[in-house]
């Protein structure tokens, strides 16, 4: 027993020292995905042939070091255990308990747990970044699944919830999904989500108890929940380019563009009774081209009282500036899914060349934002176009939803109860600011769904 013994210390160390070096690997997963992913760029070919040059350098070197790590791994291992048969004048790696032994104590550094603060373990974070930061590799996947899987009829009715973050929009796209006249992306899409069909072959999720979801705000979410994981596709086609350091820039559909939109949507909802549905806060950045090349899709956009709104985002924010802080992939996973409505990357909307600006912890800048968004999105008419109060549809949901629903020639099946959670609020703010938010708001009101 003695040479199980001190094999299975001496497997423990040599690969304990392999797991310590774990992130060498991943690094090597990470550029060479990464690489092939530059590969796939459609850009300038002496771009593309520069950004390959410079990531197959940094292959290489992580390659050198992961090559050096499995030697010194070897060495350690084969040295003791040759050094130790010497000194007991047999070669104990030979005896069956030695073999063992040595095998249980090289498992057991794979089995002690890191110390990351993440809700995501260290393989689920490498997996997310293999796919959602490698978003060329993506669209070819998206290709593939378009002509496999090609529709002869594209609909050119389907929904879009919208609006500013907090306004309501998870709770009516929730809502209106459960009349089952919809299909939506949800968790389950995650994170292949230009491969839908393809991902769906391999990973069905079953339904699990559900969890509250990282905002705090009592939404209870499971892997087949619905959320907003649209805005990747745009983010993909236009390679973040309407993402700038600071804002997210105003943009349009081509008409090829539009085209790629529809043929993503029937990989989502191939079902010919059932409609597309998606909650996208960013949708206003593109809506007047999308409007153009198509007159027939619905476009629901929630407003609340702005002043209650913008301390919602408010505290939002910080929540999430403080998350972000503790766990820095949730930036990363925000980011890659374009999601910044709030914490460390937050950007406002850029409509016109005046941005909201100041210190984001105080309400003014949140109540400029509301401003901002809403002045711009007031000035749609058009009668696929619904503006939708968050007030009004608090204190009977139902009613809104019937309206939305008999749209599409669908009901209810199930009721709603009202809800209103009006929160004290006593932070300071700029009146004549607040006045200008309740003027649009007004305007909108006047404009609400009837």
């Amino acid at each position: 027993m003695l040479d199980a013994l001190i094999l299975g210390v001496i497997g423990f160390f040599a690969f304990y020292f392999l797991r310590y070096n774990r992130y060498h690997f991943y690094k090597l997963a990470i550029s060479s995905v990464g690489l092939l992913d530059d590969i796939l760029k459609d850009e300038n070919e002496d771009k593309k042939l520069s950004r390959i040059e410079k990531g197959t350098k940094l292959l290489v070197i992580i390659l050198f070091k992961v090559l050096t790590i499995i030697v010194l791994t070897l060495t350690i291992a084969f040295f003791s255990v040759y050094a130790l048969g010497y000194f007991f004048n047999s070669l104990i790696w030979n005896s069956q308990p030695g073999l063992i032994g040595f095998s249980i104590g090289a498992s057991i550094p794979f089995f002690i747990p890191t110390n990351s603060k993440s809700s995501y373990n260290e393989v689920s974070q490498l997996f997310h970044h293999l796919v959602l930061d490698n978003s060329n590799i993506g669209l070819k996947l998206l290709s593939r699944e378009i002509k496999k899987y090609s529709l002869n009829v594209k609909k050119e009715k389907f929904l879009i919830v919208s609006g500013l973050a907090r306004s309501g929009t998870t709770n009516l796209m929730n809502s209106l999904h459960g009349s089952g006249s919809f299909t939506s992306l949800s968790y389950s899409n995650m994170p292949f989500l230009l491969s839908p069909r393809a991902w769906r072959k391999l990973y069905r999720p079953k339904s699990i108890k559900k969890a509250e979801r990282s905002h705090g705000d009592g939404v209870l979410i499971d892997m087949r929940s619905n959320e907003a994981l649209e805005e990747y596709f745009f983010k993909s086609i236009y390679q973040d380019s309407f993402i700038g350091s600071k804002n997210l820039i105003k943009h349009s559909l081509s008409d090829q563009d539009y085209q790629l939109y529809v043929d993503y949507q029937g990989l989502i909802c191939p079902e010919p009774e059932k409609f597309y549905l998606s909650k996208n806060n960013n949708m206003l950045l593109r809506y007047d081209s999308l409007r153009q090349l198509n007159k027939e899709f619905v476009f629901l956009v929630l407003f609340r009282d702005p002043l209650s709104h913008a301390y919602s985002l408010m505290q939002m924010h910080k929540k999430f500036c403080a998350q972000q802080g503790n766990d820095p992939f949730i930036e990363d996973y925000m980011n890659w899914l374009g999601h910044h409505e709030f914490g460390l990357n937050q950007k406002p909307f850029k409509f016109h060349d005046q941005i909201p600006e100041g210190n984001k912890n105080e309400l003014d800048y949140w109540l400029l934002s509301w401003i901002n968004y809403y002045d711009y999105a007031s000035l749609i008419a058009d009668h696929n176009t619904y503006f939708i109060c968050y007030e009004t549809y608090c204190l009977d949901p139902n009613i809104i939803l019937d309206k939305v629903l008999v749209k599409f020639k669908s009901s209810r099946k199930d009721d709603f109860k009202p809800y209103f959670n009006q929160k004290e609020i006593k932070e300071d703010y700029s009146v004549e600011i607040l006045h200008k938010a309740q003027l649009i708001y007004n305007k909108l009101k006047n404009k609400e769904l009837k």
